[in-house]
């Protein structure tokens, strides 16, 4: 088997290296799953927990995929604040959801997750500080997303434009700032800043019937 180190953060088309050993992702969400006999884990929901006021992360559901009924191990390795990992496995037979219930506000939102068949003698897991010197060598500058700009119905046949959601990467977990720019018709352009602490999903609430849709960001760690 080979051990896949995807750099493939959600939405951003980044490249990815192979090393000795077998399929290890992260961040998912957004990663679509070719159906193989060799199991592959994406995380299909998470959110932020409740009572967290610096972020956090509720890992709720995550999704194994593989022609399979053989029984599959997942290991999922979750950032803490701290910087540190923490590691939790999951069983299950052949494809279908995992329930994972992974929550604490001192999570960051930045995860690994690994999956091998159970009777795999030649499959093993990294530990917690191979996978935290692995992430200390990827890039450590924040990446941000618009995830996603729809059509505003205005008056008449006129139409706007409004963000409504956009994915945040912070490599290490800490707090970014992200400010917003969308153009409007008269050329100008519309600013708005956020503070977002870790990595996920960001409510933008930018909307008008004088934008184009059209935008450009900048993120940066917040000092």
């Amino acid at each position: 088997m080979q051990l896949l180190f995807y750099s493939l953060f959600l939405i951003f088309n980044w490249s990815f290296s192979v090393l000795p050993t077998s399929d290890f992702s992260v961040n998912t969400e957004n990663k679509k799953l070719e159906i193989t006999e060799k199991p592959q884990f994406k995380l299909t929901e998470r959110s932020t927990p409740n009572g967290c006021k610096q972020g956090g992360c509720s890992f709720n559901r995550g999704y194994v995929s593989t022609r399979s009924t053989n029984w599959v191990v997942v290991a999922v390795y979750v950032q803490t604040k701290a910087g540190y990992w923490e590691k939790k496995e999951y069983t299950r037979q052949g494809a279908g959801f995992i329930e994972m219930k992974l929550s604490d506000c001192n999570y960051t939102g930045n995860y690994y997750a690994f999956a091998c068949f159970q009777d795999d003698g030649t499959c093993s897991f990294p530990d917690t500080y191979k996978v935290e010197e692995m992430h200390k060598q990827k890039d450590q500058t924040p990446k941000f997303k618009v995830f996603k700009v729809d059509k505003l119905t205005c008056e008449g046949s006129d139409t706007g434009a409004k963000a409504e959601k956009g994915y945040v990467y912070s490599p290490n977990g800490g707090q970014v700032e992200i400010t917003l720019f969308m153009e409007k018709k008269d050329g100008s352009w519309r600013k708005k800043t956020y503070l977002f602490f870790g990595t996920g999903m960001i409510e933008l609430d930018m909307q008008g019937c004088d934008l184009t849709g059209n935008y450009k960001a900048t993120i940066r760690y917040a000092s």
